[in-house]
């Protein structure tokens, strides 16, 4: 409850100041509730100066590479200082190098040699592993590295060994991943045995399964080869015989009395070779798992691992997903073996819905898993002591660039608005999911192409198409809007304190403290505040006089444009117009808007403007204009800034008080 005094002497002057511009935007309240540093317009302003309104910095252009840009990405080379940007544009990579100004193509070549581009139509993702960048292109996986000079193909998929392929997995990356073992030719004169393909990577007691053994042959050698077949429990010392040096019987069914491990025994020869046996004509595999009972746990199909366009490194392992066949699949690579992605580490997402994994991040030790209305998480640091855990099944991340990790929380982008996904205090394996903008949530736009950087102590979020970012101040709560031509930017980059821009027609920014454009496009700093009832709601006032009290600047003036409406009239403003008839005598309106308000640089000697400039070098000063209204509430909107630093400390009201 507020008292207000209603024997009020109407002659009395009275004057409130507000000072405190810190509460940033805030369009969801009606005005009576809204606080009086809460604000209904709050555009391109900077509020890290302690509580004053300042023109935000912007951004200078650094280089171009123009097209379609599809993704940005920084490649480290130990040798050198500063990162330099690989940039996918039309299904091509270029390069930036840290000491140059221009993009240069760098040429990617396929297995056979010849070059290679990608699709055009979805964005790009690339991760470093040690000394090579594996980028997902949406069609290949590509590896590229800086070895005197720039050089990149398709990856060549690690071929594995029949243990490998057994124990670990076959390669997803292979054109056809069965295909691990094949026979060839030997450059000597014997026959090789080089593995045994088992039908099943286990098998279970008495039930039969096929071996397939597999060769070298010396060259032109093309008579029949025998085969000879044995097998004992690992633990045994002699062999059981299967065949006796059968011509062609390269399979052999096997049915096992025991669940144990078995080891398999094939030894070849050339048809009636009496020969001793060399060590090379002989291959054992140890260790083959049979179980009680038939454990035949289908492999995800990988047909699409090579449309993947989304890539994050994990514990030294790479994981792809993007894949358009199977979207709500994640693809593992091998512990430090980025061209080998086991068909058996690969993961499913899908709750039911169907839903692509829209994003994966890293936090704490795991990893967090995005669809569209979902939030999962992927505990463990390898494959074999993996759990997935379910967090949300109604809030998930719709824009993938969007989720960035911000201290102890992740913030991202969904289809209710702004969230962030917060670890419980009392329990640090389970989250909570918290809306962080409630002040803006009916404007927030849920574009899926936004992207979003955590920088300066504030998370930005970019929405390209309507050239708009809005600025999360974390530590405070509050947000600010910022709005220019050149603000289409599809991705950020951050390197320690610089923060680079990507747009959609392939520039190339930088953020710059001591810049007041973006890239050349000035904006203006644009506030107003809410309809201030100067504590006495019921009562008319009449104003007097509005009083600004903003910085001075030693390079250049500081021109502000302000209005000051009371009630539904507007008492002070930048707009006037006057009737202007030309040589042809036609009678038109015409329009202008200047500045009402000038904050002019701190002076010397020999430089000062009698009635204008005061003497010697000034910070800050008071400035004042009559205003006349009778009203109950009046609004006043600051404009200002043009490219120029702009800071506004505060503005008061005189005003006197009439009957309620």
């Amino acid at each position: 409850m507020a008292r207000q005094n209603i024997r009020h002497n109407p002659a009395e002057k009275l004057f409130e100041a507000f000072m405190d511009f810190s509460g940033g935007l805030n369009t969801e309240i009606t005005n009576e509730k809204l606080m009086e540093n809460e604000f209904p317009v709050c555009v391109n302003v900077d509020l890290s100066g302690r509580s004053s309104a300042r023109l935000r910095y912007g951004r200078r252009a650094i280089a171009t590479c123009s097209g379609n840009t599809q993704g940005a990405f920084f490649y480290y080379r130990h040798s050198e200082e500063y990162p330099d940007i690989i940039m996918a544009v039309n299904g091509q990579l270029f390069v930036k190098e840290n000491d140059s100004s221009t993009f240069s193509k760098i040429t990617i070549y396929d297995s056979n040699n010849n070059e290679f581009t990608f699709q055009t139509s979805r964005t790009v993702e690339a991760i470093q592993y040690r000394h090579v960048m594996f980028v997902a292109t949406g069609t290949r996986l590509v590896e590229l590295e800086y070895d005197s000079g720039w050089k990149a193909k398709v990856v060549e998929p690690y071929t594995p060994t029949v243990m490998e392929a057994i124990y670990i997995g076959t390669n997803g990356l292979a054109d056809n991943p069965d295909e691990y073992i094949q026979d060839g030719v030997s450059p000597t004169q014997n026959v090789e045995a080089i593995g045994i393909k088992p039908q099943y990577r286990t098998a279970a007691k008495n039930v039969p399964i096929t071996m397939t053994a597999y060769i070298n042959r010396p060259s032109g050698y093309t008579d029949p080869v025998e085969y000879k077949w044995e097998y004992k429990r690992s633990s045994d010392t002699e062999w059981e015989e299967i065949t006796n040096f059968e011509a062609d019987k390269r399979t052999v069914e096997i049915s096992f009395d025991t669940a144990t491990n078995y080891d398999i025994r094939v030894t070849v020869r050339k048809e009636n070779d009496s020969n001793d046996i060399q060590p090379t004509q002989v291959y054992v595999l140890t260790g083959y798992i049979v179980k009680d009972v038939e454990d035949r746990t289908s492999v995800m199909p990988v047909s699409g691992i090579h449309t993947c366009n989304r890539i994050v490194l994990h514990w030294d392992r790479v994981l792809l997903y993007g894949d358009t066949e199977n979207p709500f699949q994640m693809y593992i690579s091998d512990l430090q073996n980025a061209r080998y992605f086991p068909v058996s580490n690969t993961i499913n997402f899908d709750t039911g819905k169907q839903e692509p994994i829209t994003t994966a991040v890293r936090f704490q030790n795991m990893l967090v898993v995005f669809t569209k209305t979902t939030i999962q998480t992927l505990v463990g640091k390898s494959t074999e002591d993996y759990e997935r855990y379910q967090i949300h099944d109604g809030i998930g991340c719709i824009a993938g660039w969007s989720a960035k990790v911000v201290g102890n929380y992740i913030i991202f982008l969904s289809h209710e608005g702004v969230h962030a996904l917060r670890p419980n205090p009392y329990r640090l394996d389970t989250m909570n999911v918290n809306r962080v903008d409630a002040q803006i949530k009916s404007e927030m736009p849920t574009d899926e192409n936004a992207c979003a950087v955590v920088t300066d102590s504030q998370y930005w979020l970019a929405f390209p198409d309507r050239k708009t970012i809005y600025r999360y101040y974390y530590e405070q709560g509050v947000w600010v809007k910022d709005q220019s031509e050149n603000l289409d930017i599809i991705q950020f980059l951050l390197y320690g304190e610089d923060a680079y821009n990507v747009t959609k027609n392939g520039n190339l920014y930088i953020h710059d403290r001591e810049v007041y454009t973006d890239a050349g496009v000035e904006y203006d700093l644009d506030i107003e505040t809410k309809l201030l009832d100067l504590s006495a709601s019921f009562n008319y006032k009449k104003l007097k006089r509005i009083y600004i009290l903003a910085r001075h600047f030693p390079l250049h003036d500081v021109q502000m444009y302000v209005t000051v409406q009371a009630d539904s009239s507007i008492v002070l403003s930048p707009d006037s117009g006057e009737v202007v008839i030309d040589d042809q005598g036609k009678v038109e309106w015409v329009h202008k808007t200047e500045p009402n308000f000038e904050f002019y640089t701190g002076t010397v000697l020999g430089a000062w403007v009698m009635g204008q400039s005061a003497f010697g070098h000034l910070t800050l000063s008071v400035q004042r204009a009559t205003i006349r209204g009778k009203c109950r509430r009046v609004k006043v909107r600051f404009r200002g800034g043009a490219g120029k630093e702009f800071e506004l400390f505060g503005f008061g009201l005189e005003f006197k008080l009439k009957k309620p």
